[in-house]
């Protein structure tokens, strides 16, 4: 939990959040919505902007504060539109986001669907069946980002980009622990991926 890239925004303006490791903690916030007038809200689940609160607005990796979120966001509007279309039968959408800032992806619930920990418990348990999928948010400031949206700009490489907007994908569903749905063509693309970095 404390390595979840949906906590880095919290970590860099040192947001206290509270950890809730145990099953039953998912059915028991149902019923205790909040504490001394202080609502629970998930950090997995909806669009959290953390830009009102002091601390690192989405550092970058260089350390510079580079928060392109707002200011450069229609540069990346061809990249989240061409991700939604990519990626249609596993997310609902794509977003910007303003909770990461190391990791390029993540995933989150939409605010009105169950929270993503909530629906593996009932997954498990339940044999639950999600009737919306999940958001795939992308970190405008991480160079792989940066780079593919300006792939998009120069439609350059189509197919690599293709197998980039896959990788993110199964990066994002590894990241939150989830199984892949085919991990054999997830080796060969990283296996692709890692012979064009070593060879050239």
């Amino acid at each position: 939990l404390r390595n979840s890239p949906q906590l880095e925004g919290f970590k860099s303006r040192g947001i206290e959040v509270l950890l809730m490791t145990d099953t039953v903690d998912e059915f028991w916030l149902q019923q205790i919505t909040e504490f001394k007038d202080k609502k629970f809200k998930s950090i997995t689940k909806g669009d959290i902007d953390l830009n009102k609160f002091e601390g690192n607005k989405n550092e970058g990796e260089d350390g510079k504060e580079g928060d392109k979120n707002e200011s450069d966001s229609e540069t990346f509007d061809a990249l989240t539109r061409y991700l939604q279309t990519q990626l249609s039968d596993q997310i609902s959408f794509a977003r910007l986001s303003k909770r990461l800032t190391e990791s390029p992806v993540c995933l989150v619930a939409d605010e009105g669907g169950v929270d993503m920990h909530m629906e593996k418990v009932l997954k498990l348990q339940q044999k639950y069946e999600p009737d919306r999928k999940p958001v795939l948010e992308i970190n405008a400031n991480h160079p792989l980002i940066e780079k593919m949206a300006s792939m998009i700009e120069d439609k350059s490489d189509e197919a690599l980009l293709k197998d980039s907007a896959l990788m993110l994908m199964d990066q994002a569903l590894i990241i939150q622990g989830e199984t892949l749905s085919d991990p054999a063509a997830f080796a060969k693309r990283m296996a692709n991926f890692m012979q064009k970095g070593l060879i050239g």
